[in-house]
């Protein structure tokens, strides 16, 4: 009787009809759900049988048998798109979740934050106009708007709110835009005196901008200072704070 890699036996007559299968052609997975064994144990037992071309293009043709070739499914996707979602979700539905978002979390979403963006786009024509559609003002162009957070302080952007909300909400003693010594930097935020914090909104959009995560890193190595980078995906669709700025600060 054959004993498999899982420890479940097979006798001697299924291991011989594997091995007549392949011989005939059939692929591993074929034997797999013929014969009921697992796919590793298919290819263990009927490791080294050659099968010849005619066998492989058979095989071939049976793994396009049902498949749509691209012009039918372009063609598909046409007759079918002025029925997706329309019955599903009013323009009002669809509007009425950036809303609930808005109520949920006291801001607009991103658009990475909506799976179906590309419904939104279809419907409004854009994503900021599906944001004024539902009455409010569309995000503004990264750094563009001052906000103030809770304490007080300015921020050059929403995210950098966020953060300051947090350590002020922690109890975290904070500074905004502060000098990295006497270079021509200043750090987001500085707290206990020798740790920064930096939000890098445009990494890796921006060669000039990636230039100056560079610099900023090379600037707090030379004070000594701890640095602790945040990025756009440690806030949305998910804040993380509590994990990055914990877990530094400890």
């Amino acid at each position: 009787m054959a004993k498999a890699r899982n420890g479940i036996r097979h006798t001697a007559a299924v291991k011989s009809r594997a091995i007549f299968l392949r011989k005939n052609g059939w692929t591993h997975r074929e034997v797999m759900r013929e014969l009921g064994i697992s796919l590793g144990t298919a290819w263990l037992w009927l490791k080294g049988i050659q099968i010849s071309p005619q066998q492989k293009q058979a095989i071939e043709k049976r793994r396009n048998v049902g498949h749509w070739n691209e012009d039918e499914r372009r063609l598909l996707g046409r007759r079918l798109k002025p029925f997706q979602f329309k019955i599903r979700y009013t323009d009002e539905e669809l509007l009425n979740k950036i809303r609930l978002f808005y109520e949920k979390h006291g801001r607009i979403p991103l658009k990475k934050e909506f799976n179906a963006l590309k419904i939104y786009r279809d419907r409004f024509g854009s994503w900021n106009s599906a944001i004024k559609r539902a009455g409010f003002e569309t995000n503004p162009v990264l750094f563009a708007k001052r906000h103030i957070a809770r304490d007080g302080h300015t921020c050059d952007s929403f995210t950098e709110k966020i953060i300051d909300d947090w350590l002020n909400e922690n109890k975290i003693p904070h500074k905004r835009n502060v000098r990295y010594g006497t270079a021509k930097s200043n750090a987001d935020f500085l707290i206990y005196e020798n740790t920064v914090v930096e939000f890098y909104g445009l990494a890796g959009v921006q060669d000039k901008y990636d230039q100056i995560i560079a610099r900023k890193r090379l600037l707090a190595k030379q004070l000594g200072w701890k640095l602790i980078e945040i990025y756009p995906d440690d806030i949305y669709p998910k804040n993380k704070l509590s994990i990055l700025l914990r877990s530094a600060l400890n």
